[in-house]
């Protein structure tokens, strides 16, 4: 296997002020046996700069960070984030502000990203274990094995992620449409567009996260599964996937209590496969209008 022991790897991270998780992730970056070239951090509000500026002061002597002030929402956010990572990176990692990874996290993204490669997936894993199936490695990526990949564990090429146009801002957690998921998904199908696109499955990188809903009230859990069902839904309508895939999406939804019954309530998928339904047909239901998957 070859491995590229130069690779130059940039972090970028959007967050909602989650300053002690942050703090511990970029606790993490400082253990990194294969150090990232620069970090930089989004914040949707700048009120809390003087919260921003004390975590960044923390590290600032053993990591290059940078901020920016974007939008509200996470693409915004990533691209934000992005755009301040220059020529001295060729990868970038896209971690959520509560994600966490064991020291030799990039020494083993080394191994996998390397050319031809444009994307590498790894696995994220939760308290109640690995949340994204993926496929075997050195199979092609496919409009059903996109689905393994999953922004927080995945990497990019810096300069295909430029030329791909970068995360959509109208999918994504906090993105002003009801479209609150997919968005990691949307950037992979676009990038597959691209003349030598290439995906390496690398399930012996891992990047740990917060249980998905479970840590959630049971309201907001309901809330969420139907925001995040509506931005996958509606990922399968913008990419023309079959009608019968869309049909077959949303019906398994309601089977998710028999599958998965530790994780999702009969309530539970019942919202999701409501989401689902809401994206595939292009509209939510009429509602309250906000259509936030996260309250804050």
């Amino acid at each position: 296997m070859t491995i590229d022991a130069n690779a130059k790897f940039g972090v970028a991270i959007s967050t909602v002020g989650r300053w002690g998780p942050l703090k511990d992730l970029l606790g993490d970056l400082v253990t990194q046996r294969h150090p990232p070239v620069a970090v930089a951090i989004a914040h949707h509000d700048e009120a809390h700069a003087a919260d921003l500026a004390d975590t960044v002061g923390m590290f600032a002597d053993v990591l290059d960070i940078r901020t920016v002030v974007s939008p509200r929402g996470i693409s915004n956010g990533r691209n934000a984030a992005a755009a301040l990572l220059g020529n001295e990176v060729d990868w970038l990692w896209f971690p959520n502000d509560t994600s966490r990874v064991q020291a030799d996290f990039l020494q083993r993204a080394c191994r996998h990203c390397v050319p031809p490669t444009t994307v590498c997936a790894g696995q994220m894993v939760d308290s109640e274990g690995p949340r994204n199936p993926l496929p075997a490695a050195g199979r092609t990526l496919t409009r059903r094995s996109v689905w393994g990949a999953i922004e927080p564990a995945t990497l990019f090429r810096r300069d295909e992620f430029i030329a791909a146009g970068g995360f959509n801002p109208a999918f994504g957690t906090g993105a002003d449409t009801p479209w609150q998921s997919g968005e990691g998904i949307d950037l992979l199908l676009r990038l597959a567009d691209r003349p030598g696109f290439a995906i390496e499955w690398a399930p012996d990188i891992e990047v740990t996260a917060l249980t998905e809903f479970a840590h959630l009230p049971v309201r907001e859990r309901s809330r969420k599964q139907r925001s995040y069902g509506r931005g996958a839904g509606y990922v399968l309508r913008t990419w023309n996937y079959p009608i019968w895939y869309q049909v077959a999406h949303v019906a398994a939804a309601a089977l998710m209590p028999l599958r998965n019954p530790e994780k999702f309530s009969a309530r539970e998928s019942f919202a999701l496969m409501v989401g689902r339904f809401e994206g595939v047909l292009g509209r939510p239901f009429p509602g309250d209008g906000d259509h936030r998957a996260i309250l804050r």
